[in-house]
């Protein structure tokens, strides 16, 4: 009689897990990208449920693949809300950096053919603005890549450090750090 009730868990436990697994493999596209950490914890479950079904236990398997399917839809949601972040946060830092790159450029290349650095300027400091500005330079073709191969967390990440070389070259060359830069 026991083994009769558990085996009429049966098919909903594999309907239940066949719906979570479409769940999860749906959401991973997105969410790989953007929550790798939820992704791998959706993968665990979802191994996790399978192993209880595996095992006979079709309750658990059957709760554990009806709340991972929750799990999924919400991890696909947030990992829209992530891309989005991540975009305009992008957006909002490469229509502005460039013009700050520009300003360095001119500025050392205003200085390098100077006969006379002005006061407060040293060789030094040049050099290492020119030396900051190809580091900028590198830098920021990497992060653009990086988005244009869809990749935003990288470039967003990358930004960090393009801020920071950015105040370094500026305070070198004595120019005024924009306030974008500060944050």
């Amino acid at each position: 009689l026991l083994s009769a009730c558990g085996a009429g868990d049966k098919g909903p436990a594999e309907a239940a897990l066949k719906a979570a697994e479409e769940a999860v493999n749906a959401a991973r596209g997105e969410a790989s990208k953007y929550l790798p950490d939820q992704v791998r914890s959706l993968d665990a479950a979802l191994a996790s449920a399978k192993e209880k079904f595996n095992k006979g236990d079709y309750k658990a398997a059957l709760a554990d693949a009806n709340d991972l399917t929750v799990k999924a839809k919400e991890i696909a949601s947030a990992a829209v809300t992530k891309k989005v972040e991540l975009a305009k946060t992008w957006d909002g830092f490469s229509n502005g950096f460039p013009r700050v790159v520009d300003a360095i450029k001119s500025r050392v290349d205003i200085l390098s053919q100077s006969k006379k650095l002005p006061a407060g300027m040293t060789p030094d400091n040049l050099a290492t603005a020119k030396a900051g500005l190809a580091d900028i330079t590198q830098q920021w073709t990497a992060a653009t890549d990086a988005s244009k191969s869809g990749n935003l967390a990288d470039a967003v990440a990358k930004t960090g450090a393009l801020k920071a070389k950015a105040v370094e070259v500026l305070t070198a060359l004595k120019m005024p750090v924009p306030e974008a830069l500060r944050a």
